[in-house]
């Protein structure tokens, strides 16, 4: 096998792969802007978000999708009506996609605060006071997020669902068991694949998060 050939080896092995699901996060909030934690607090939109989901529904224009799932948050339902609407799609609301209940840190600074989220982060089963402990999170999320992605596995077309940071960090816990692999900024998609081989794989689409390590929340 010559050069050429390994390259349309590998050339048809990426093509191979297809999207099951697109996991969208909202536009900025005016707690993403001022770097805080969101959790419960219901911020709505700012202008920069409401351009953001101007520009999710334009990259979903061209897309064909089988259905559109959020939060019930009215950042997350404000950027999904971006999507479905001119798609005439029900939004489907799905209470468990809330964000990860960061209790007594809700409306805090992270700066501030940055040591005692690494600790929730690196002890999953302690419970954020006020709130909830990783675990508890992940024990209410991961089985609709399966779902999901079953559902899209078994659609002829992608399911969307529109969430929090947090919950894009379980995506990437759920397909790679590191939920720091593959991160976006709000008003950012990632894409889940479904390779024949590989099994699920994980492309961040618009807005890739470069940071490295970033702590559950949102």
């Amino acid at each position: 096998m010559d050069s050429s050939d390994f390259q349309r080896v590998k050339l048809g092995e990426y093509m191979s792969a297809r999207p099951i699901a697109y996991f969208v996060r909202h536009g900025e909030t005016s707690g993403n802007a001022a770097n805080t934690f969101r959790g419960k607090i219901d911020f709505p939109l700012t202008d920069v978000g409401k351009q953001q989901a101007k520009e999710v529904g334009k990259f979903f224009k061209s897309l064909a999708i089988s259905a559109v799932y959020a939060s019930p948050k009215k950042r997350t339902m404000d950027t999904a009506e971006a999507i479905a609407l001119p798609k005439q799609l029900k939004i489907q609301t799905v209470e468990a996609f809330k964000p990860i209940d960061v209790g007594f840190l809700s409306g805090q600074p992270k700066d501030e605060h940055t040591d005692v989220m690494d600790y929730f982060d690196k002890n999953p089963h302690e419970k954020i006071p006020m709130g909830e402990s990783i675990n508890e999170f992940r024990a209410r999320t991961q089985p609709p997020l399966k779902k999901l992605l079953v559902e899209g596995a078994q659609a002829k077309d992608p399911v969307v669902g529109v969430v929090h940071s947090s919950i894009i960090h379980e995506v990437n816990h759920i397909v790679s068991g590191d939920h720091n692999q593959t991160l976006v900024k709000p008003g950012g998609i990632i894409g889940v694949f479904k390779h024949p081989t590989k099994g699920l794989e994980i492309k961040a689409l618009l807005h890739p998060e470069k940071e490295e390590q970033v702590p559950y929340h949102g």
